[in-house]
């Protein structure tokens, strides 16, 4: 059973504080079964593990979110009320004594592949992970997430994203080797851990395009960081066409997306 507690491993050596959540939004299902799995066996060699169910919640209905998108909470000062914002600062305050994140997450394309979110000062960490996206910029593009939580203090955050959605099981041994090649960067594990050499290709996060109305249509076909050609259409509602520009990609195309919620970023190819 899934509950809201914060699990805490504490080695008997000195080291770094890291924290693993998964299950920040509740439908993303790949790191709350990678955490299933790894709980009752992990051990870490030094330092203290904080490993949290973000949104149990939410889990348990398996619904994206509740009443608020908790990965928009992780801002200092957040006084809300809602139950995403006081599990928010429950999170914050563990985050506040951890030198680094690694936050699990899944996306809707069905045909998508791994990536990662992270700003510049983590690229070293995300290059390690078995993906060839590194997406940048996102803590000025999207606030109030918990890697741009991170960032802000001068920390490391980092955002998996490590699969569709629709393919949680088929992911979920992805993710555990993700958890312990992140353990293994700060050598807090004596698991076996081969890390990556693939290449990344690096794309900065530019701006977030909401669906405003009932009008707001998506054009079909789009995956996650497909090309963009200057002047292609990407969406129209009833008194706009959405149009990219040169060097452009589109991020998380949602074609489910309700109104008010963000239909797809932009990016931009920096290599």
């Amino acid at each position: 059973m899934i509950d809201s507690k914060i699990i805490e491993l504490n080695s008997t050596q000195p080291g770094p504080t890291l924290a693993v959540f998964a299950g920040v939004h509740g439908n993303e299902m790949a790191g709350v079964l990678a955490l299933e799995a790894l709980l009752p066996t992990l051990d870490i060699t030094k330092g203290k593990l904080y490993i949290a169910f973000a949104n149990p919640p939410a889990i348990a209905g398996g619904v994206r979110m509740v009443n608020k998108n908790l990965n928009r909470c992780f801002v200092s000062g957040n006084n809300g009320s809602e139950p995403e914002d006081v599990r928010a600062r429950e999170l914050m305050a563990v985050l506040d004594g951890c030198d680094a994140l690694l936050d699990i997450h899944m996306f809707y394309d069905d045909n998508g592949i791994p990536f990662v979110i992270c700003e510049p000062d983590a690229l070293d960490l995300a290059n390690k992970f078995d993906v060839g996206i590194i997406s940048t910029n996102w803590t000025d593009t999207e606030p109030g997430a918990t890697d741009g939580y991170m960032h802000v203090q001068g920390k490391i955050g980092i955002c998996i994203e490590c699969g569709p959605i629709s393919k949680a099981a088929e992911y979920k041994n992805f993710a555990i080797k993700t958890i312990y090649q992140f353990l293994r960067y700060y050598d807090m594990t004596n698991e076996e851990v081969v890390f990556s050499t693939q290449p990344k290709r690096i794309i900065a996060a530019q701006r977030s395009i909401y669906k405003t109305a009932e009008s707001f249509q998506l054009a079909k076909g789009f995956h996650n960081f497909d090309k963009l050609a200057a002047s292609q259409t990407i969406a129209v509602d009833a008194n706009q066409t959405y149009v990219a520009r040169a060097k452009e990609c589109i991020i998380f195309p949602h074609y489910g997306a309700r109104v008010g919620e963000e239909a797809y970023i932009i990016g931009k190819d920096l290599n």
